[in-house]
């Protein structure tokens, strides 16, 4: 059977190309050197999984591996062109990923894959979402506004708040990372083959 590719080049600092395979016993990697590397499957200790979007990749989407005694691996589904320009891979990069899973599952059967945020950053945006909530109710009730000669002000303020609230807990709740089996990856996780928006 023939393996699962995957091609690519980060950025501007990259050499060329590199290529990912999956291999039955082991993650593949070539540079543009033409230098093999094998990393086996038992050997990988987390996958994170998740949606990164920047400036210049709207679509962009992670693959973070961690071997054991390595530094981490991170595989995106963009391409650089050159000048800033970027090139969505997404029909060759879901299958690739599906295809490491599948061999990591296999490997690792207790292993769970990471959704979203890493604790450490998900924490620090919780502090800063936090902030800004605390000192947008802060405004809304320190500041003068023609509203506030009304005699129903406060409630209306008051249900402002209210409807604040759920917002930021749903925000808070659908951000959370959370692992999830590797045979059970959300869509949500990946990109759509197709480049459909989901």
């Amino acid at each position: 059977m023939e393996p699962v590719k995957y091609v690519s080049r980060w950025g501007a600092i990259s050499r060329g190309e590199r290529e990912w395979r999956v291999e039955p016993d082991a993650l593949v990697t070539r540079g543009a050197s033409g230098h093999e590397r094998r990393y086996p499957w038992k050997d990988f200790v987390s996958v994170r999984l998740c949606h990164e979007p920047t400036r210049a990749q709207p679509w962009r989407y992670v693959f973070e591996l961690q071997p054991r005694h390595n530094r981490k691996i991170e595989i995106y589904n963009g391409h650089f062109l050159g000048g800033g320009k970027y090139e969505e891979r997404s029909a060759s990069y879901t299958p690739f990923v599906r295809a490491a899973l599948t061999r990591l599952a296999e490997a690792n059967p207790k292993t769970q894959a990471l959704i979203g945020e890493t604790p450490k950053r998900y924490f620090l945006l919780l502090l800063a979402s936090l902030l800004g909530l605390g000192a947008l109710l802060y405004v809304l009730v320190a500041v003068r506004t023609p509203l506030d000669a009304l005699p129903f002000a406060n409630l209306v303020k008051l249900g402002v708040i209210l409807l604040m609230l759920p917002i930021f807990w749903g925000w808070v709740l659908k951000a959370m990372p959370r692992g999830v089996a590797l045979e059970a990856i959300p869509e949500r996780a990946l990109p759509p083959e197709n480049g459909a928006p989901r």
